[in-house]
């Protein structure tokens, strides 16, 4: 069963939801991190079973207090919990997301459905739930002073202030997400279309609507894994982001029925408008929604008619960008042409083959800066379809350039676009189902796009969407004057402009921070100078978003997906810049393929390579300063250690094992902005000391470390903490028995997933180790020495701090100031 709402009360031991419709249905969130479900109901029916066989004892009272609410600190009170959102973990602490306040949207078949309008984040620890819950018990009678009199302890984040700023910086970022046009029911799908539930409207009584829900559309998936790992799907309610509206309209002459505008966001490449533009390698498209009208018909004497037509947008799908320079910034096309295709057909492919024929309208304009990715567009889909890579038949290219076909404010040309597609719409057809039957199918899905996908596409969608909504009152026997259209049922018209401009409404603030453009038109049927002043001022809004703050608010939403961690998180704040999904994977092939060059080049023939690793090189020799955006390659073979340092004049400094004279492994810390860049054990390194007759001897490294011996000099390495790449020689690539990777000749390398889990300070360990073995075979008389390594800061987080640049230390202020 779907678990409903429940009351959240906090103990010693942790939080416990205990539902409302099944109270016996109890949620337990430990602060240790466990996780369990109750369930008292079934406690009870077994108590039950054995007292009428006359065993009464300890179980019924074992099951008694299984079912009795916990009461809090705050003198039994609890807090009213109308979902569980999901669960994940910041730097410091693990936090249990909760909706908290959502308001009723209308119904689909009496399945009510609901807007979330309110989220808390409650830290999984003892010291800070109930800061938190004395918070939301106090925020509805008194929210200005629930703050202060209820502020979390400041001891629960040992860390520097600016930190535990941040990770409140990321908690209100999330919550501010939920608020975002986010829905939910507790009996009826959102992820998935009428027609693919195959006309469940109502789905199987006693199954959580997390046991069918499409992870495309299944905002929150990744933060309720937690939850599904412990079998824990009735407390898993699935949240779309999207829109939701209804309207139930009865009149005389004929059936009450309900209209209905879903739209659904996807999550495979959901994002913000110039963070996320075109598609990826996977022919995954941004703002990609499924858009879908429901008709629902409560004929008197007869099951409820349910009828659907699904329509769907998404960017341009093949490789391009447009980065936000001014009001009108010029799209870029990138990747190759065959990469583009293969990008585009990749898509296609997907969508006919989920929805059937595509009929791809594009109102781009066939002039200006928006013709350079439109007409790519059209190119690609004619070169799929040349060579075979989609169906010919199951595609057609539509351009329309709406700017250029209602210029002049001549909104009425939008029934020439649909009269254009009158023919597809007829053949297309829409999802009908009554009692156990289905009807009819929709065979296929309008694709709209323009350039956000957002304010023309819109316009248009309702357009078609209202053409069909017509068509299927008269097919249903319900219109009384056909000829008239659906001003023959009076309100209704207007009912519809408001569901499908607050549609545009909803989906323009996820994706571009503002109400859509043209809005005025879609509400009202008619363009005006205050929707045309309203247009300017969002347009200035999303040139705001854009440039300060949607590189934050995508690096969270990637956050939300699972496609990021934390650190990406941090980074964003501090680099004022976001990161693809596929970074990490993209470059641990990179770094996999500057492996394999630096051994191709720089390792003596006949050498084996025991590790080869990523790390960040000195800047020169003897000093520990690292160039934090270089990246260089540590190669250990069995005679000499190699740095490769990659970049536009590249280099390799051979260091003979006999030569070492000692090695330094400890903190190695280069960034002051971020929890993980002042973690020790997340960033470590190590620092080579040598000998060689024609440099003179070092001064000191950092942190006042002198060199083993006096006259050596050393090299300072900080070991990559993220995507680490660590290969050695494939075994069986050698011939005689010895592994050989060194030039042109053999080389064979094999990743070491044993070695890429480690934390850097482990690995720098077992490279430490590595090395000394290797030197001692070598003959190294130092390696023998019990002082040969030694376990010192190389730059610790104190140091790092202190010899920041004063320059850096105001850009972080004003950067706290402004941000934080």
């Amino acid at each position: 069963m779907q678990i409903r709402r429940s009351t959240l009360t906090a103990d010693d031991t942790g939080y416990r939801l205990q539902s409302c419709d099944y109270p016996g249905k109890t949620l337990v969130l430990a602060f240790d991190g466990g996780i369990r479900m109750e369930d008292g109901i079934a406690a009870a029916a077994a108590a039950a079973a054995t007292t009428e066989s006359g065993d009464i004892g300890s179980e019924c009272a074992g099951a008694a207090s299984q079912i009795t609410p916990q009461a809090s600190d705050e003198g039994g009170q609890s807090v009213a919990v109308h979902a569980v959102a999901g669960i994940f973990e910041l730097e410091y602490h693990r936090y249990v997301l909760v909706v908290t306040d959502s308001r009723h949207r209308g119904s689909v078949g009496g399945c009510d459905l609901y807007e979330v309008m309110s989220a808390a984040a409650l830290p999984l620890d003892g010291a800070g739930s109930r800061a938190a819950l004395c918070s939301l018990l106090k925020a509805g009678a008194a929210p200005e002073s629930a703050q202060a009199e209820c502020s979390p302890d400041s001891s629960r984040i040992e860390a520097d202030a600016s930190f535990e700023r941040m990770e409140l910086r990321v908690l209100d970022e999330i919550a501010r997400v939920f608020r975002s046009g986010m829905f939910y029911s507790y009996d009826y799908d959102l992820t998935r279309s009428l027609q693919r539930k195959g006309g469940h409207a109502v789905d199987e009584a006693g199954r959580p609507l997390a046991c069918n829900a499409d992870r495309e559309y299944w905002f929150n998936h990744s933060i309720q894994q937690p939850l599904l790992e412990h079998q824990g799907e009735e407390w898993a309610l699935p949240l779309i982001q999207g829109c939701v509206q209804t309207t139930r309209y009865e009149g005389a002459g004929c059936d009450p029925f309900e209209v209905s505008v879903l739209s659904r966001r996807s999550c495979r490449r959901i994002g913000l408008r110039y963070e996320r533009r075109g598609a990826n390698a996977d022919g995954d498209v941004a703002n990609f929604v499924e858009t879908e009208q429901l008709l629902v018909v409560e004929a008197s004497g007869q099951p409820r008619h349910y009828v659907s037509f699904l329509q769907t947008r998404g960017s341009m799908p093949f490789l391009w960008k447009q980065p936000p320079s001014g009001l009108h910034p010029v799209p870029v096309v990138t990747g190759t042409d065959e990469d583009n295709v293969a990008v585009c057909a990749k898509h296609l492919r997907r969508e006919i083959g989920r929805l059937g024929r595509q009929v791809l309208v594009n109102l781009v304009e066939h002039k200006g800066r928006e013709a350079v990715v439109g007409s790519a567009y059209a190119s690609l889909v004619g070169q799929c379809v040349a060579a075979e890579m989609v169906d010919a038949r199951l595609v057609r290219y539509v351009p329309w350039d709406f700017h250029h076909e209602t210029r002049g404010m001549r909104y009425g040309a939008l029934a020439q676009i649909v009269e254009q597609l009158r023919r597809e719409v007829g053949d297309m057809g829409y999802f009908w189902h009554a009692g156990s039957q289905t009807l009819t199918r929709q065979k296929g899905a309008f694709r709209v796009n323009c350039m956000d996908c957002l304010d023309r596409t819109n316009v248009v969608q309702s357009a078609i969407a209202r053409s069909v909504l017509n068509e299927q009152l008269v097919r249903l026997g319900m219109h009384a004057a056909p000829d008239r259209g659906l001003a023959a049922y009076p309100g209704l018209d207007a009912r519809l402009n408001h569901m499908w401009a607050n549609n545009g409404d909803y989906l323009s603030r996820q994706y571009a921070g503002t109400s859509a453009m043209k809005g005025d038109f879609t509400r009202t049927g008619k363009r005006n100078l205050g929707g045309i002043l309203n247009d300017a001022t969002y347009s200035v809004a999303r040139l705001w978003n854009s440039a300060f703050r949607d590189y934050f608010s995508q690096s969270i939403i990637d956050f939300l997906m699972g496609s990021h961690q934390v650190g990406d998180v941090f980074h964003a704040l501090v680099d004022l810049q976001s990161r693809e999904p596929g970074h990490a994977r993209e470059m641990v092939s990179q770094r996999e393929e500057a492996v394999r060059a630096a051994v191709a080049e720089a390792v003596s023939t006949g050498e084996q390579v025991h590790i080869a690793c990523i790390v960040q090189p000195p800047l020169a020799l003897d000093t520990p300063k690292v160039h934090a955006a270089a990246n260089a390659v540590l190669l250990v073979t069995g005679a000499a250690v190699y740095i490769c340092q990659q970049g536009e004049a590249p280099n390799a400094t051979r260091i003979e094992l006999a030569a070492l004279a000692g090695i330094q492994c400890g903190a190695f810390v280069t960034d002051t902005r971020t929890p993980r860049g002042l973690d020790p054990d997340r960033n470590h390194g190590l620092v080579l000391f040598f000998s060689t007759p024609e440099a003179p001897p070092p001064a000191a490294p950092a942190d006042g470390q002198a060199p083993p011996s006096a006259g050596r000099h050393y090299v300072a390495c900080k070991l990559a903490s993220e995507a680490q790449v660590v290969m050695q020689c494939a075994p069986d690539q050698a011939g005689d028995g010895v592994p050989q990777c060194g030039g042109q000749a053999a080389p064979g390398l094999a990743r070491l997933d044993s070695l890429e889990g480690l934390p850097p300070r482990l690995f720098a360990e077992c490279v430490c180790s590595t090395m000394q073995t290797l030197a001692l075979s070598a003959g190294c008389s130092a390696s023998s020495s019990s002082q040969f390594v030694v376990d010192a800061p190389i730059v610790s987080p104190a140091a790092a701090r202190q010899g920041a640049r004063l320059v850096d230390k105001m850009a972080s202020r004003l950067h706290n100031a402004l941000w934080l």
